[in-house]
């Protein structure tokens, strides 16, 4: 496991992230990580060894620390996703405990972030790491 910094290491994220977000732009895919990366997002990803699969990513989470008026500092997490072929073997917690010690080293008092409701698989992780269900996710596209 390791945070992610480098423009090689961004692309390697993209095909896990693709399982989400279908509409990821490939050709735009590094570029608009960098973006984030500099108004504070964090990316830290899993990745095999390199005997197994050439090493590739096989888990994501995307942060960053934010403040909000009922939750203080905290950390929101924006991205997380485990590579459908790689669930049930502890990419998961892996992912939450880097997100525990980030918070921790930026003195957060909580983590809060949103799923989509068939985001299921990920609810599953969320709630047996002891997080609560305390709200919604809203949404009205613009166009």
């Amino acid at each position: 496991m390791k945070e992610i910094q480098t423009r090689k290491e961004i692309a390697e994220t993209y095909l896990v992230l693709r399982q989400i977000y279908e509409n990821l732009n490939q050709e735009t895919y590094v570029e608009d990580v960098l973006n984030q990366m500099q108004r504070g997002y964090k990316m830290a990803a899993v990745f095999e060894e390199q005997a197994v699969e050439n090493g590739r990513c096989i888990g994501i989470i995307g942060i960053r620390i934010i403040r909000k008026l009922q939750h203080g500092k905290a950390i929101e997490v924006e991205d997380f996703m485990i590579d459908r072929t790689k669930r049930g073997i502890g990419v998961g917690k892996m992912l939450i405990r880097w997100i525990e010690w980030q918070a921790t080293v930026f003195g957060c008092k909580n983590i809060v972030g949103s799923l989509e409701t068939k985001r299921q698989e990920s609810q599953k992780i969320f709630s047996r790491e002891k997080f609560l269900l305390e709200g919604l996710f809203f949404k009205k596209s613009c166009e």
